[in-house]
């Protein structure tokens, strides 16, 4: 048995912008993917020529094998290599071991299908599918997928999220993530934000390349400019993931925010000591939350 391991790692946005909606009814944002150290494991395997899937996912995500990101992209992976039935592909084995919270705003289910498309090549060999068509299968499973696929550190991300301009700058903190035991459909997250076309926007979105390099070293910067439009809507109705970003920032955080539809709060710390001692009192504080320690990539 032939099989690949490696690692899936979570994101955080540093700042997202939700401009406009699209005449394809996906919505225009504008937003900064950045690669954080929580992660999880994932080991491909492919045995025979079955040419099945099989998925081993742990702990249980409560949705079926088909709803999972790892399962839709080797699926369309699948249908596309496999077109006119012309190549016998060896079935592939899925194992998936969950770090990253579930419907947390933090690309756990993107980056675990990232992950299984890098592996492809490897498994059925680089004729089954090209670049072009990895890519294609990416932005079809979900906006975020290419960021993790093209395994970038950080990237400003336009379009649906797909088009990707890569960024080499470091970011000298510790990143406190609190996730509370609630999971935001991002689906309701865009429908609650009511964004208009185009023509009825006239927004202009925040030059993120322009401010990137400064605001790292300024959390001033990074405060004025760097926010995320789902937070009025997602506090709104769930006033508590506003109190984690609230006290976040009373416990000393030099930057807090929402990432990508939430539920997930993220604070930006300059010590570990200080990012554990907050994490653990964060903990203690909002019952039935998760903390997670770590560092950008």
């Amino acid at each position: 048995m032939n099989a690949v391991g490696t690692v899936a790692h979570a994101k955080i946005n540093l700042g997202l912008e939700v401009l406009y909606k699209r005449p394809d009814n996906y919505h225009e944002i504008n937003t900064v993917f950045v690669r954080v150290s929580l992660a999880d494991t994932v080991v491909i395997g492919s045995n025979g020529t079955m040419n099945s899937i099989f998925l081993d996912c742990k702990p249980d995500l409560g949705i079926p094998d088909e709803q999972n990101l790892a399962y839709k992209a080797i699926k369309k992976a699948h249908e596309i290599a496999h077109e006119g039935g012309k190549i016998a592909l060896p079935s592939l084995a899925i194992t998936l071991r969950k770090q990253i919270p579930y419907g947390g705003g933090l690309g756990g289910g993107s980056s675990n299908a990232g992950a299984v498309l890098r592996a492809l090549p490897s498994l059925w060999g680089k004729k089954a599918l090209s670049d072009e068509h990895l890519l294609n299968v990416a932005v079809s499973v979900g906006s975020d997928v290419p960021f993790f696929m093209e395994n970038m550190d950080c990237a400003l991300g336009s379009g649906r999220g797909e088009t990707l301009k890569p960024v080499s700058v470091r970011m000298p903190y510790y990143v406190v993530i609190v996730s509370p035991s609630i999971r935001i459909l991002t689906a309701w997250a865009y429908n609650a934000l009511q964004r208009g076309s185009k023509t009825e926007e006239k927004r202009t979105p925040t030059n993120y390349a322009e401010l990137l390099e400064d605001a790292i070293s300024s959390p001033n910067i990074l405060r004025q400019h760097f926010i995320n439009d789902f937070e009025e809507p997602v506090f709104a109705e769930y006033p508590v993931i506003g109190g984690i970003k609230q006290h976040l920032y009373e416990a000393g955080a030099m930057f807090a925010l929402m990432s990508g539809s939430g539920s997930s709060v993220f604070g930006l710390f300059k010590t570990n000591t200080e990012a554990e001692a907050v994490a653990a009192s964060m903990q203690e504080r909002f019952e039935g939350s998760t903390t997670f320690v770590c560092k950008p990539l």
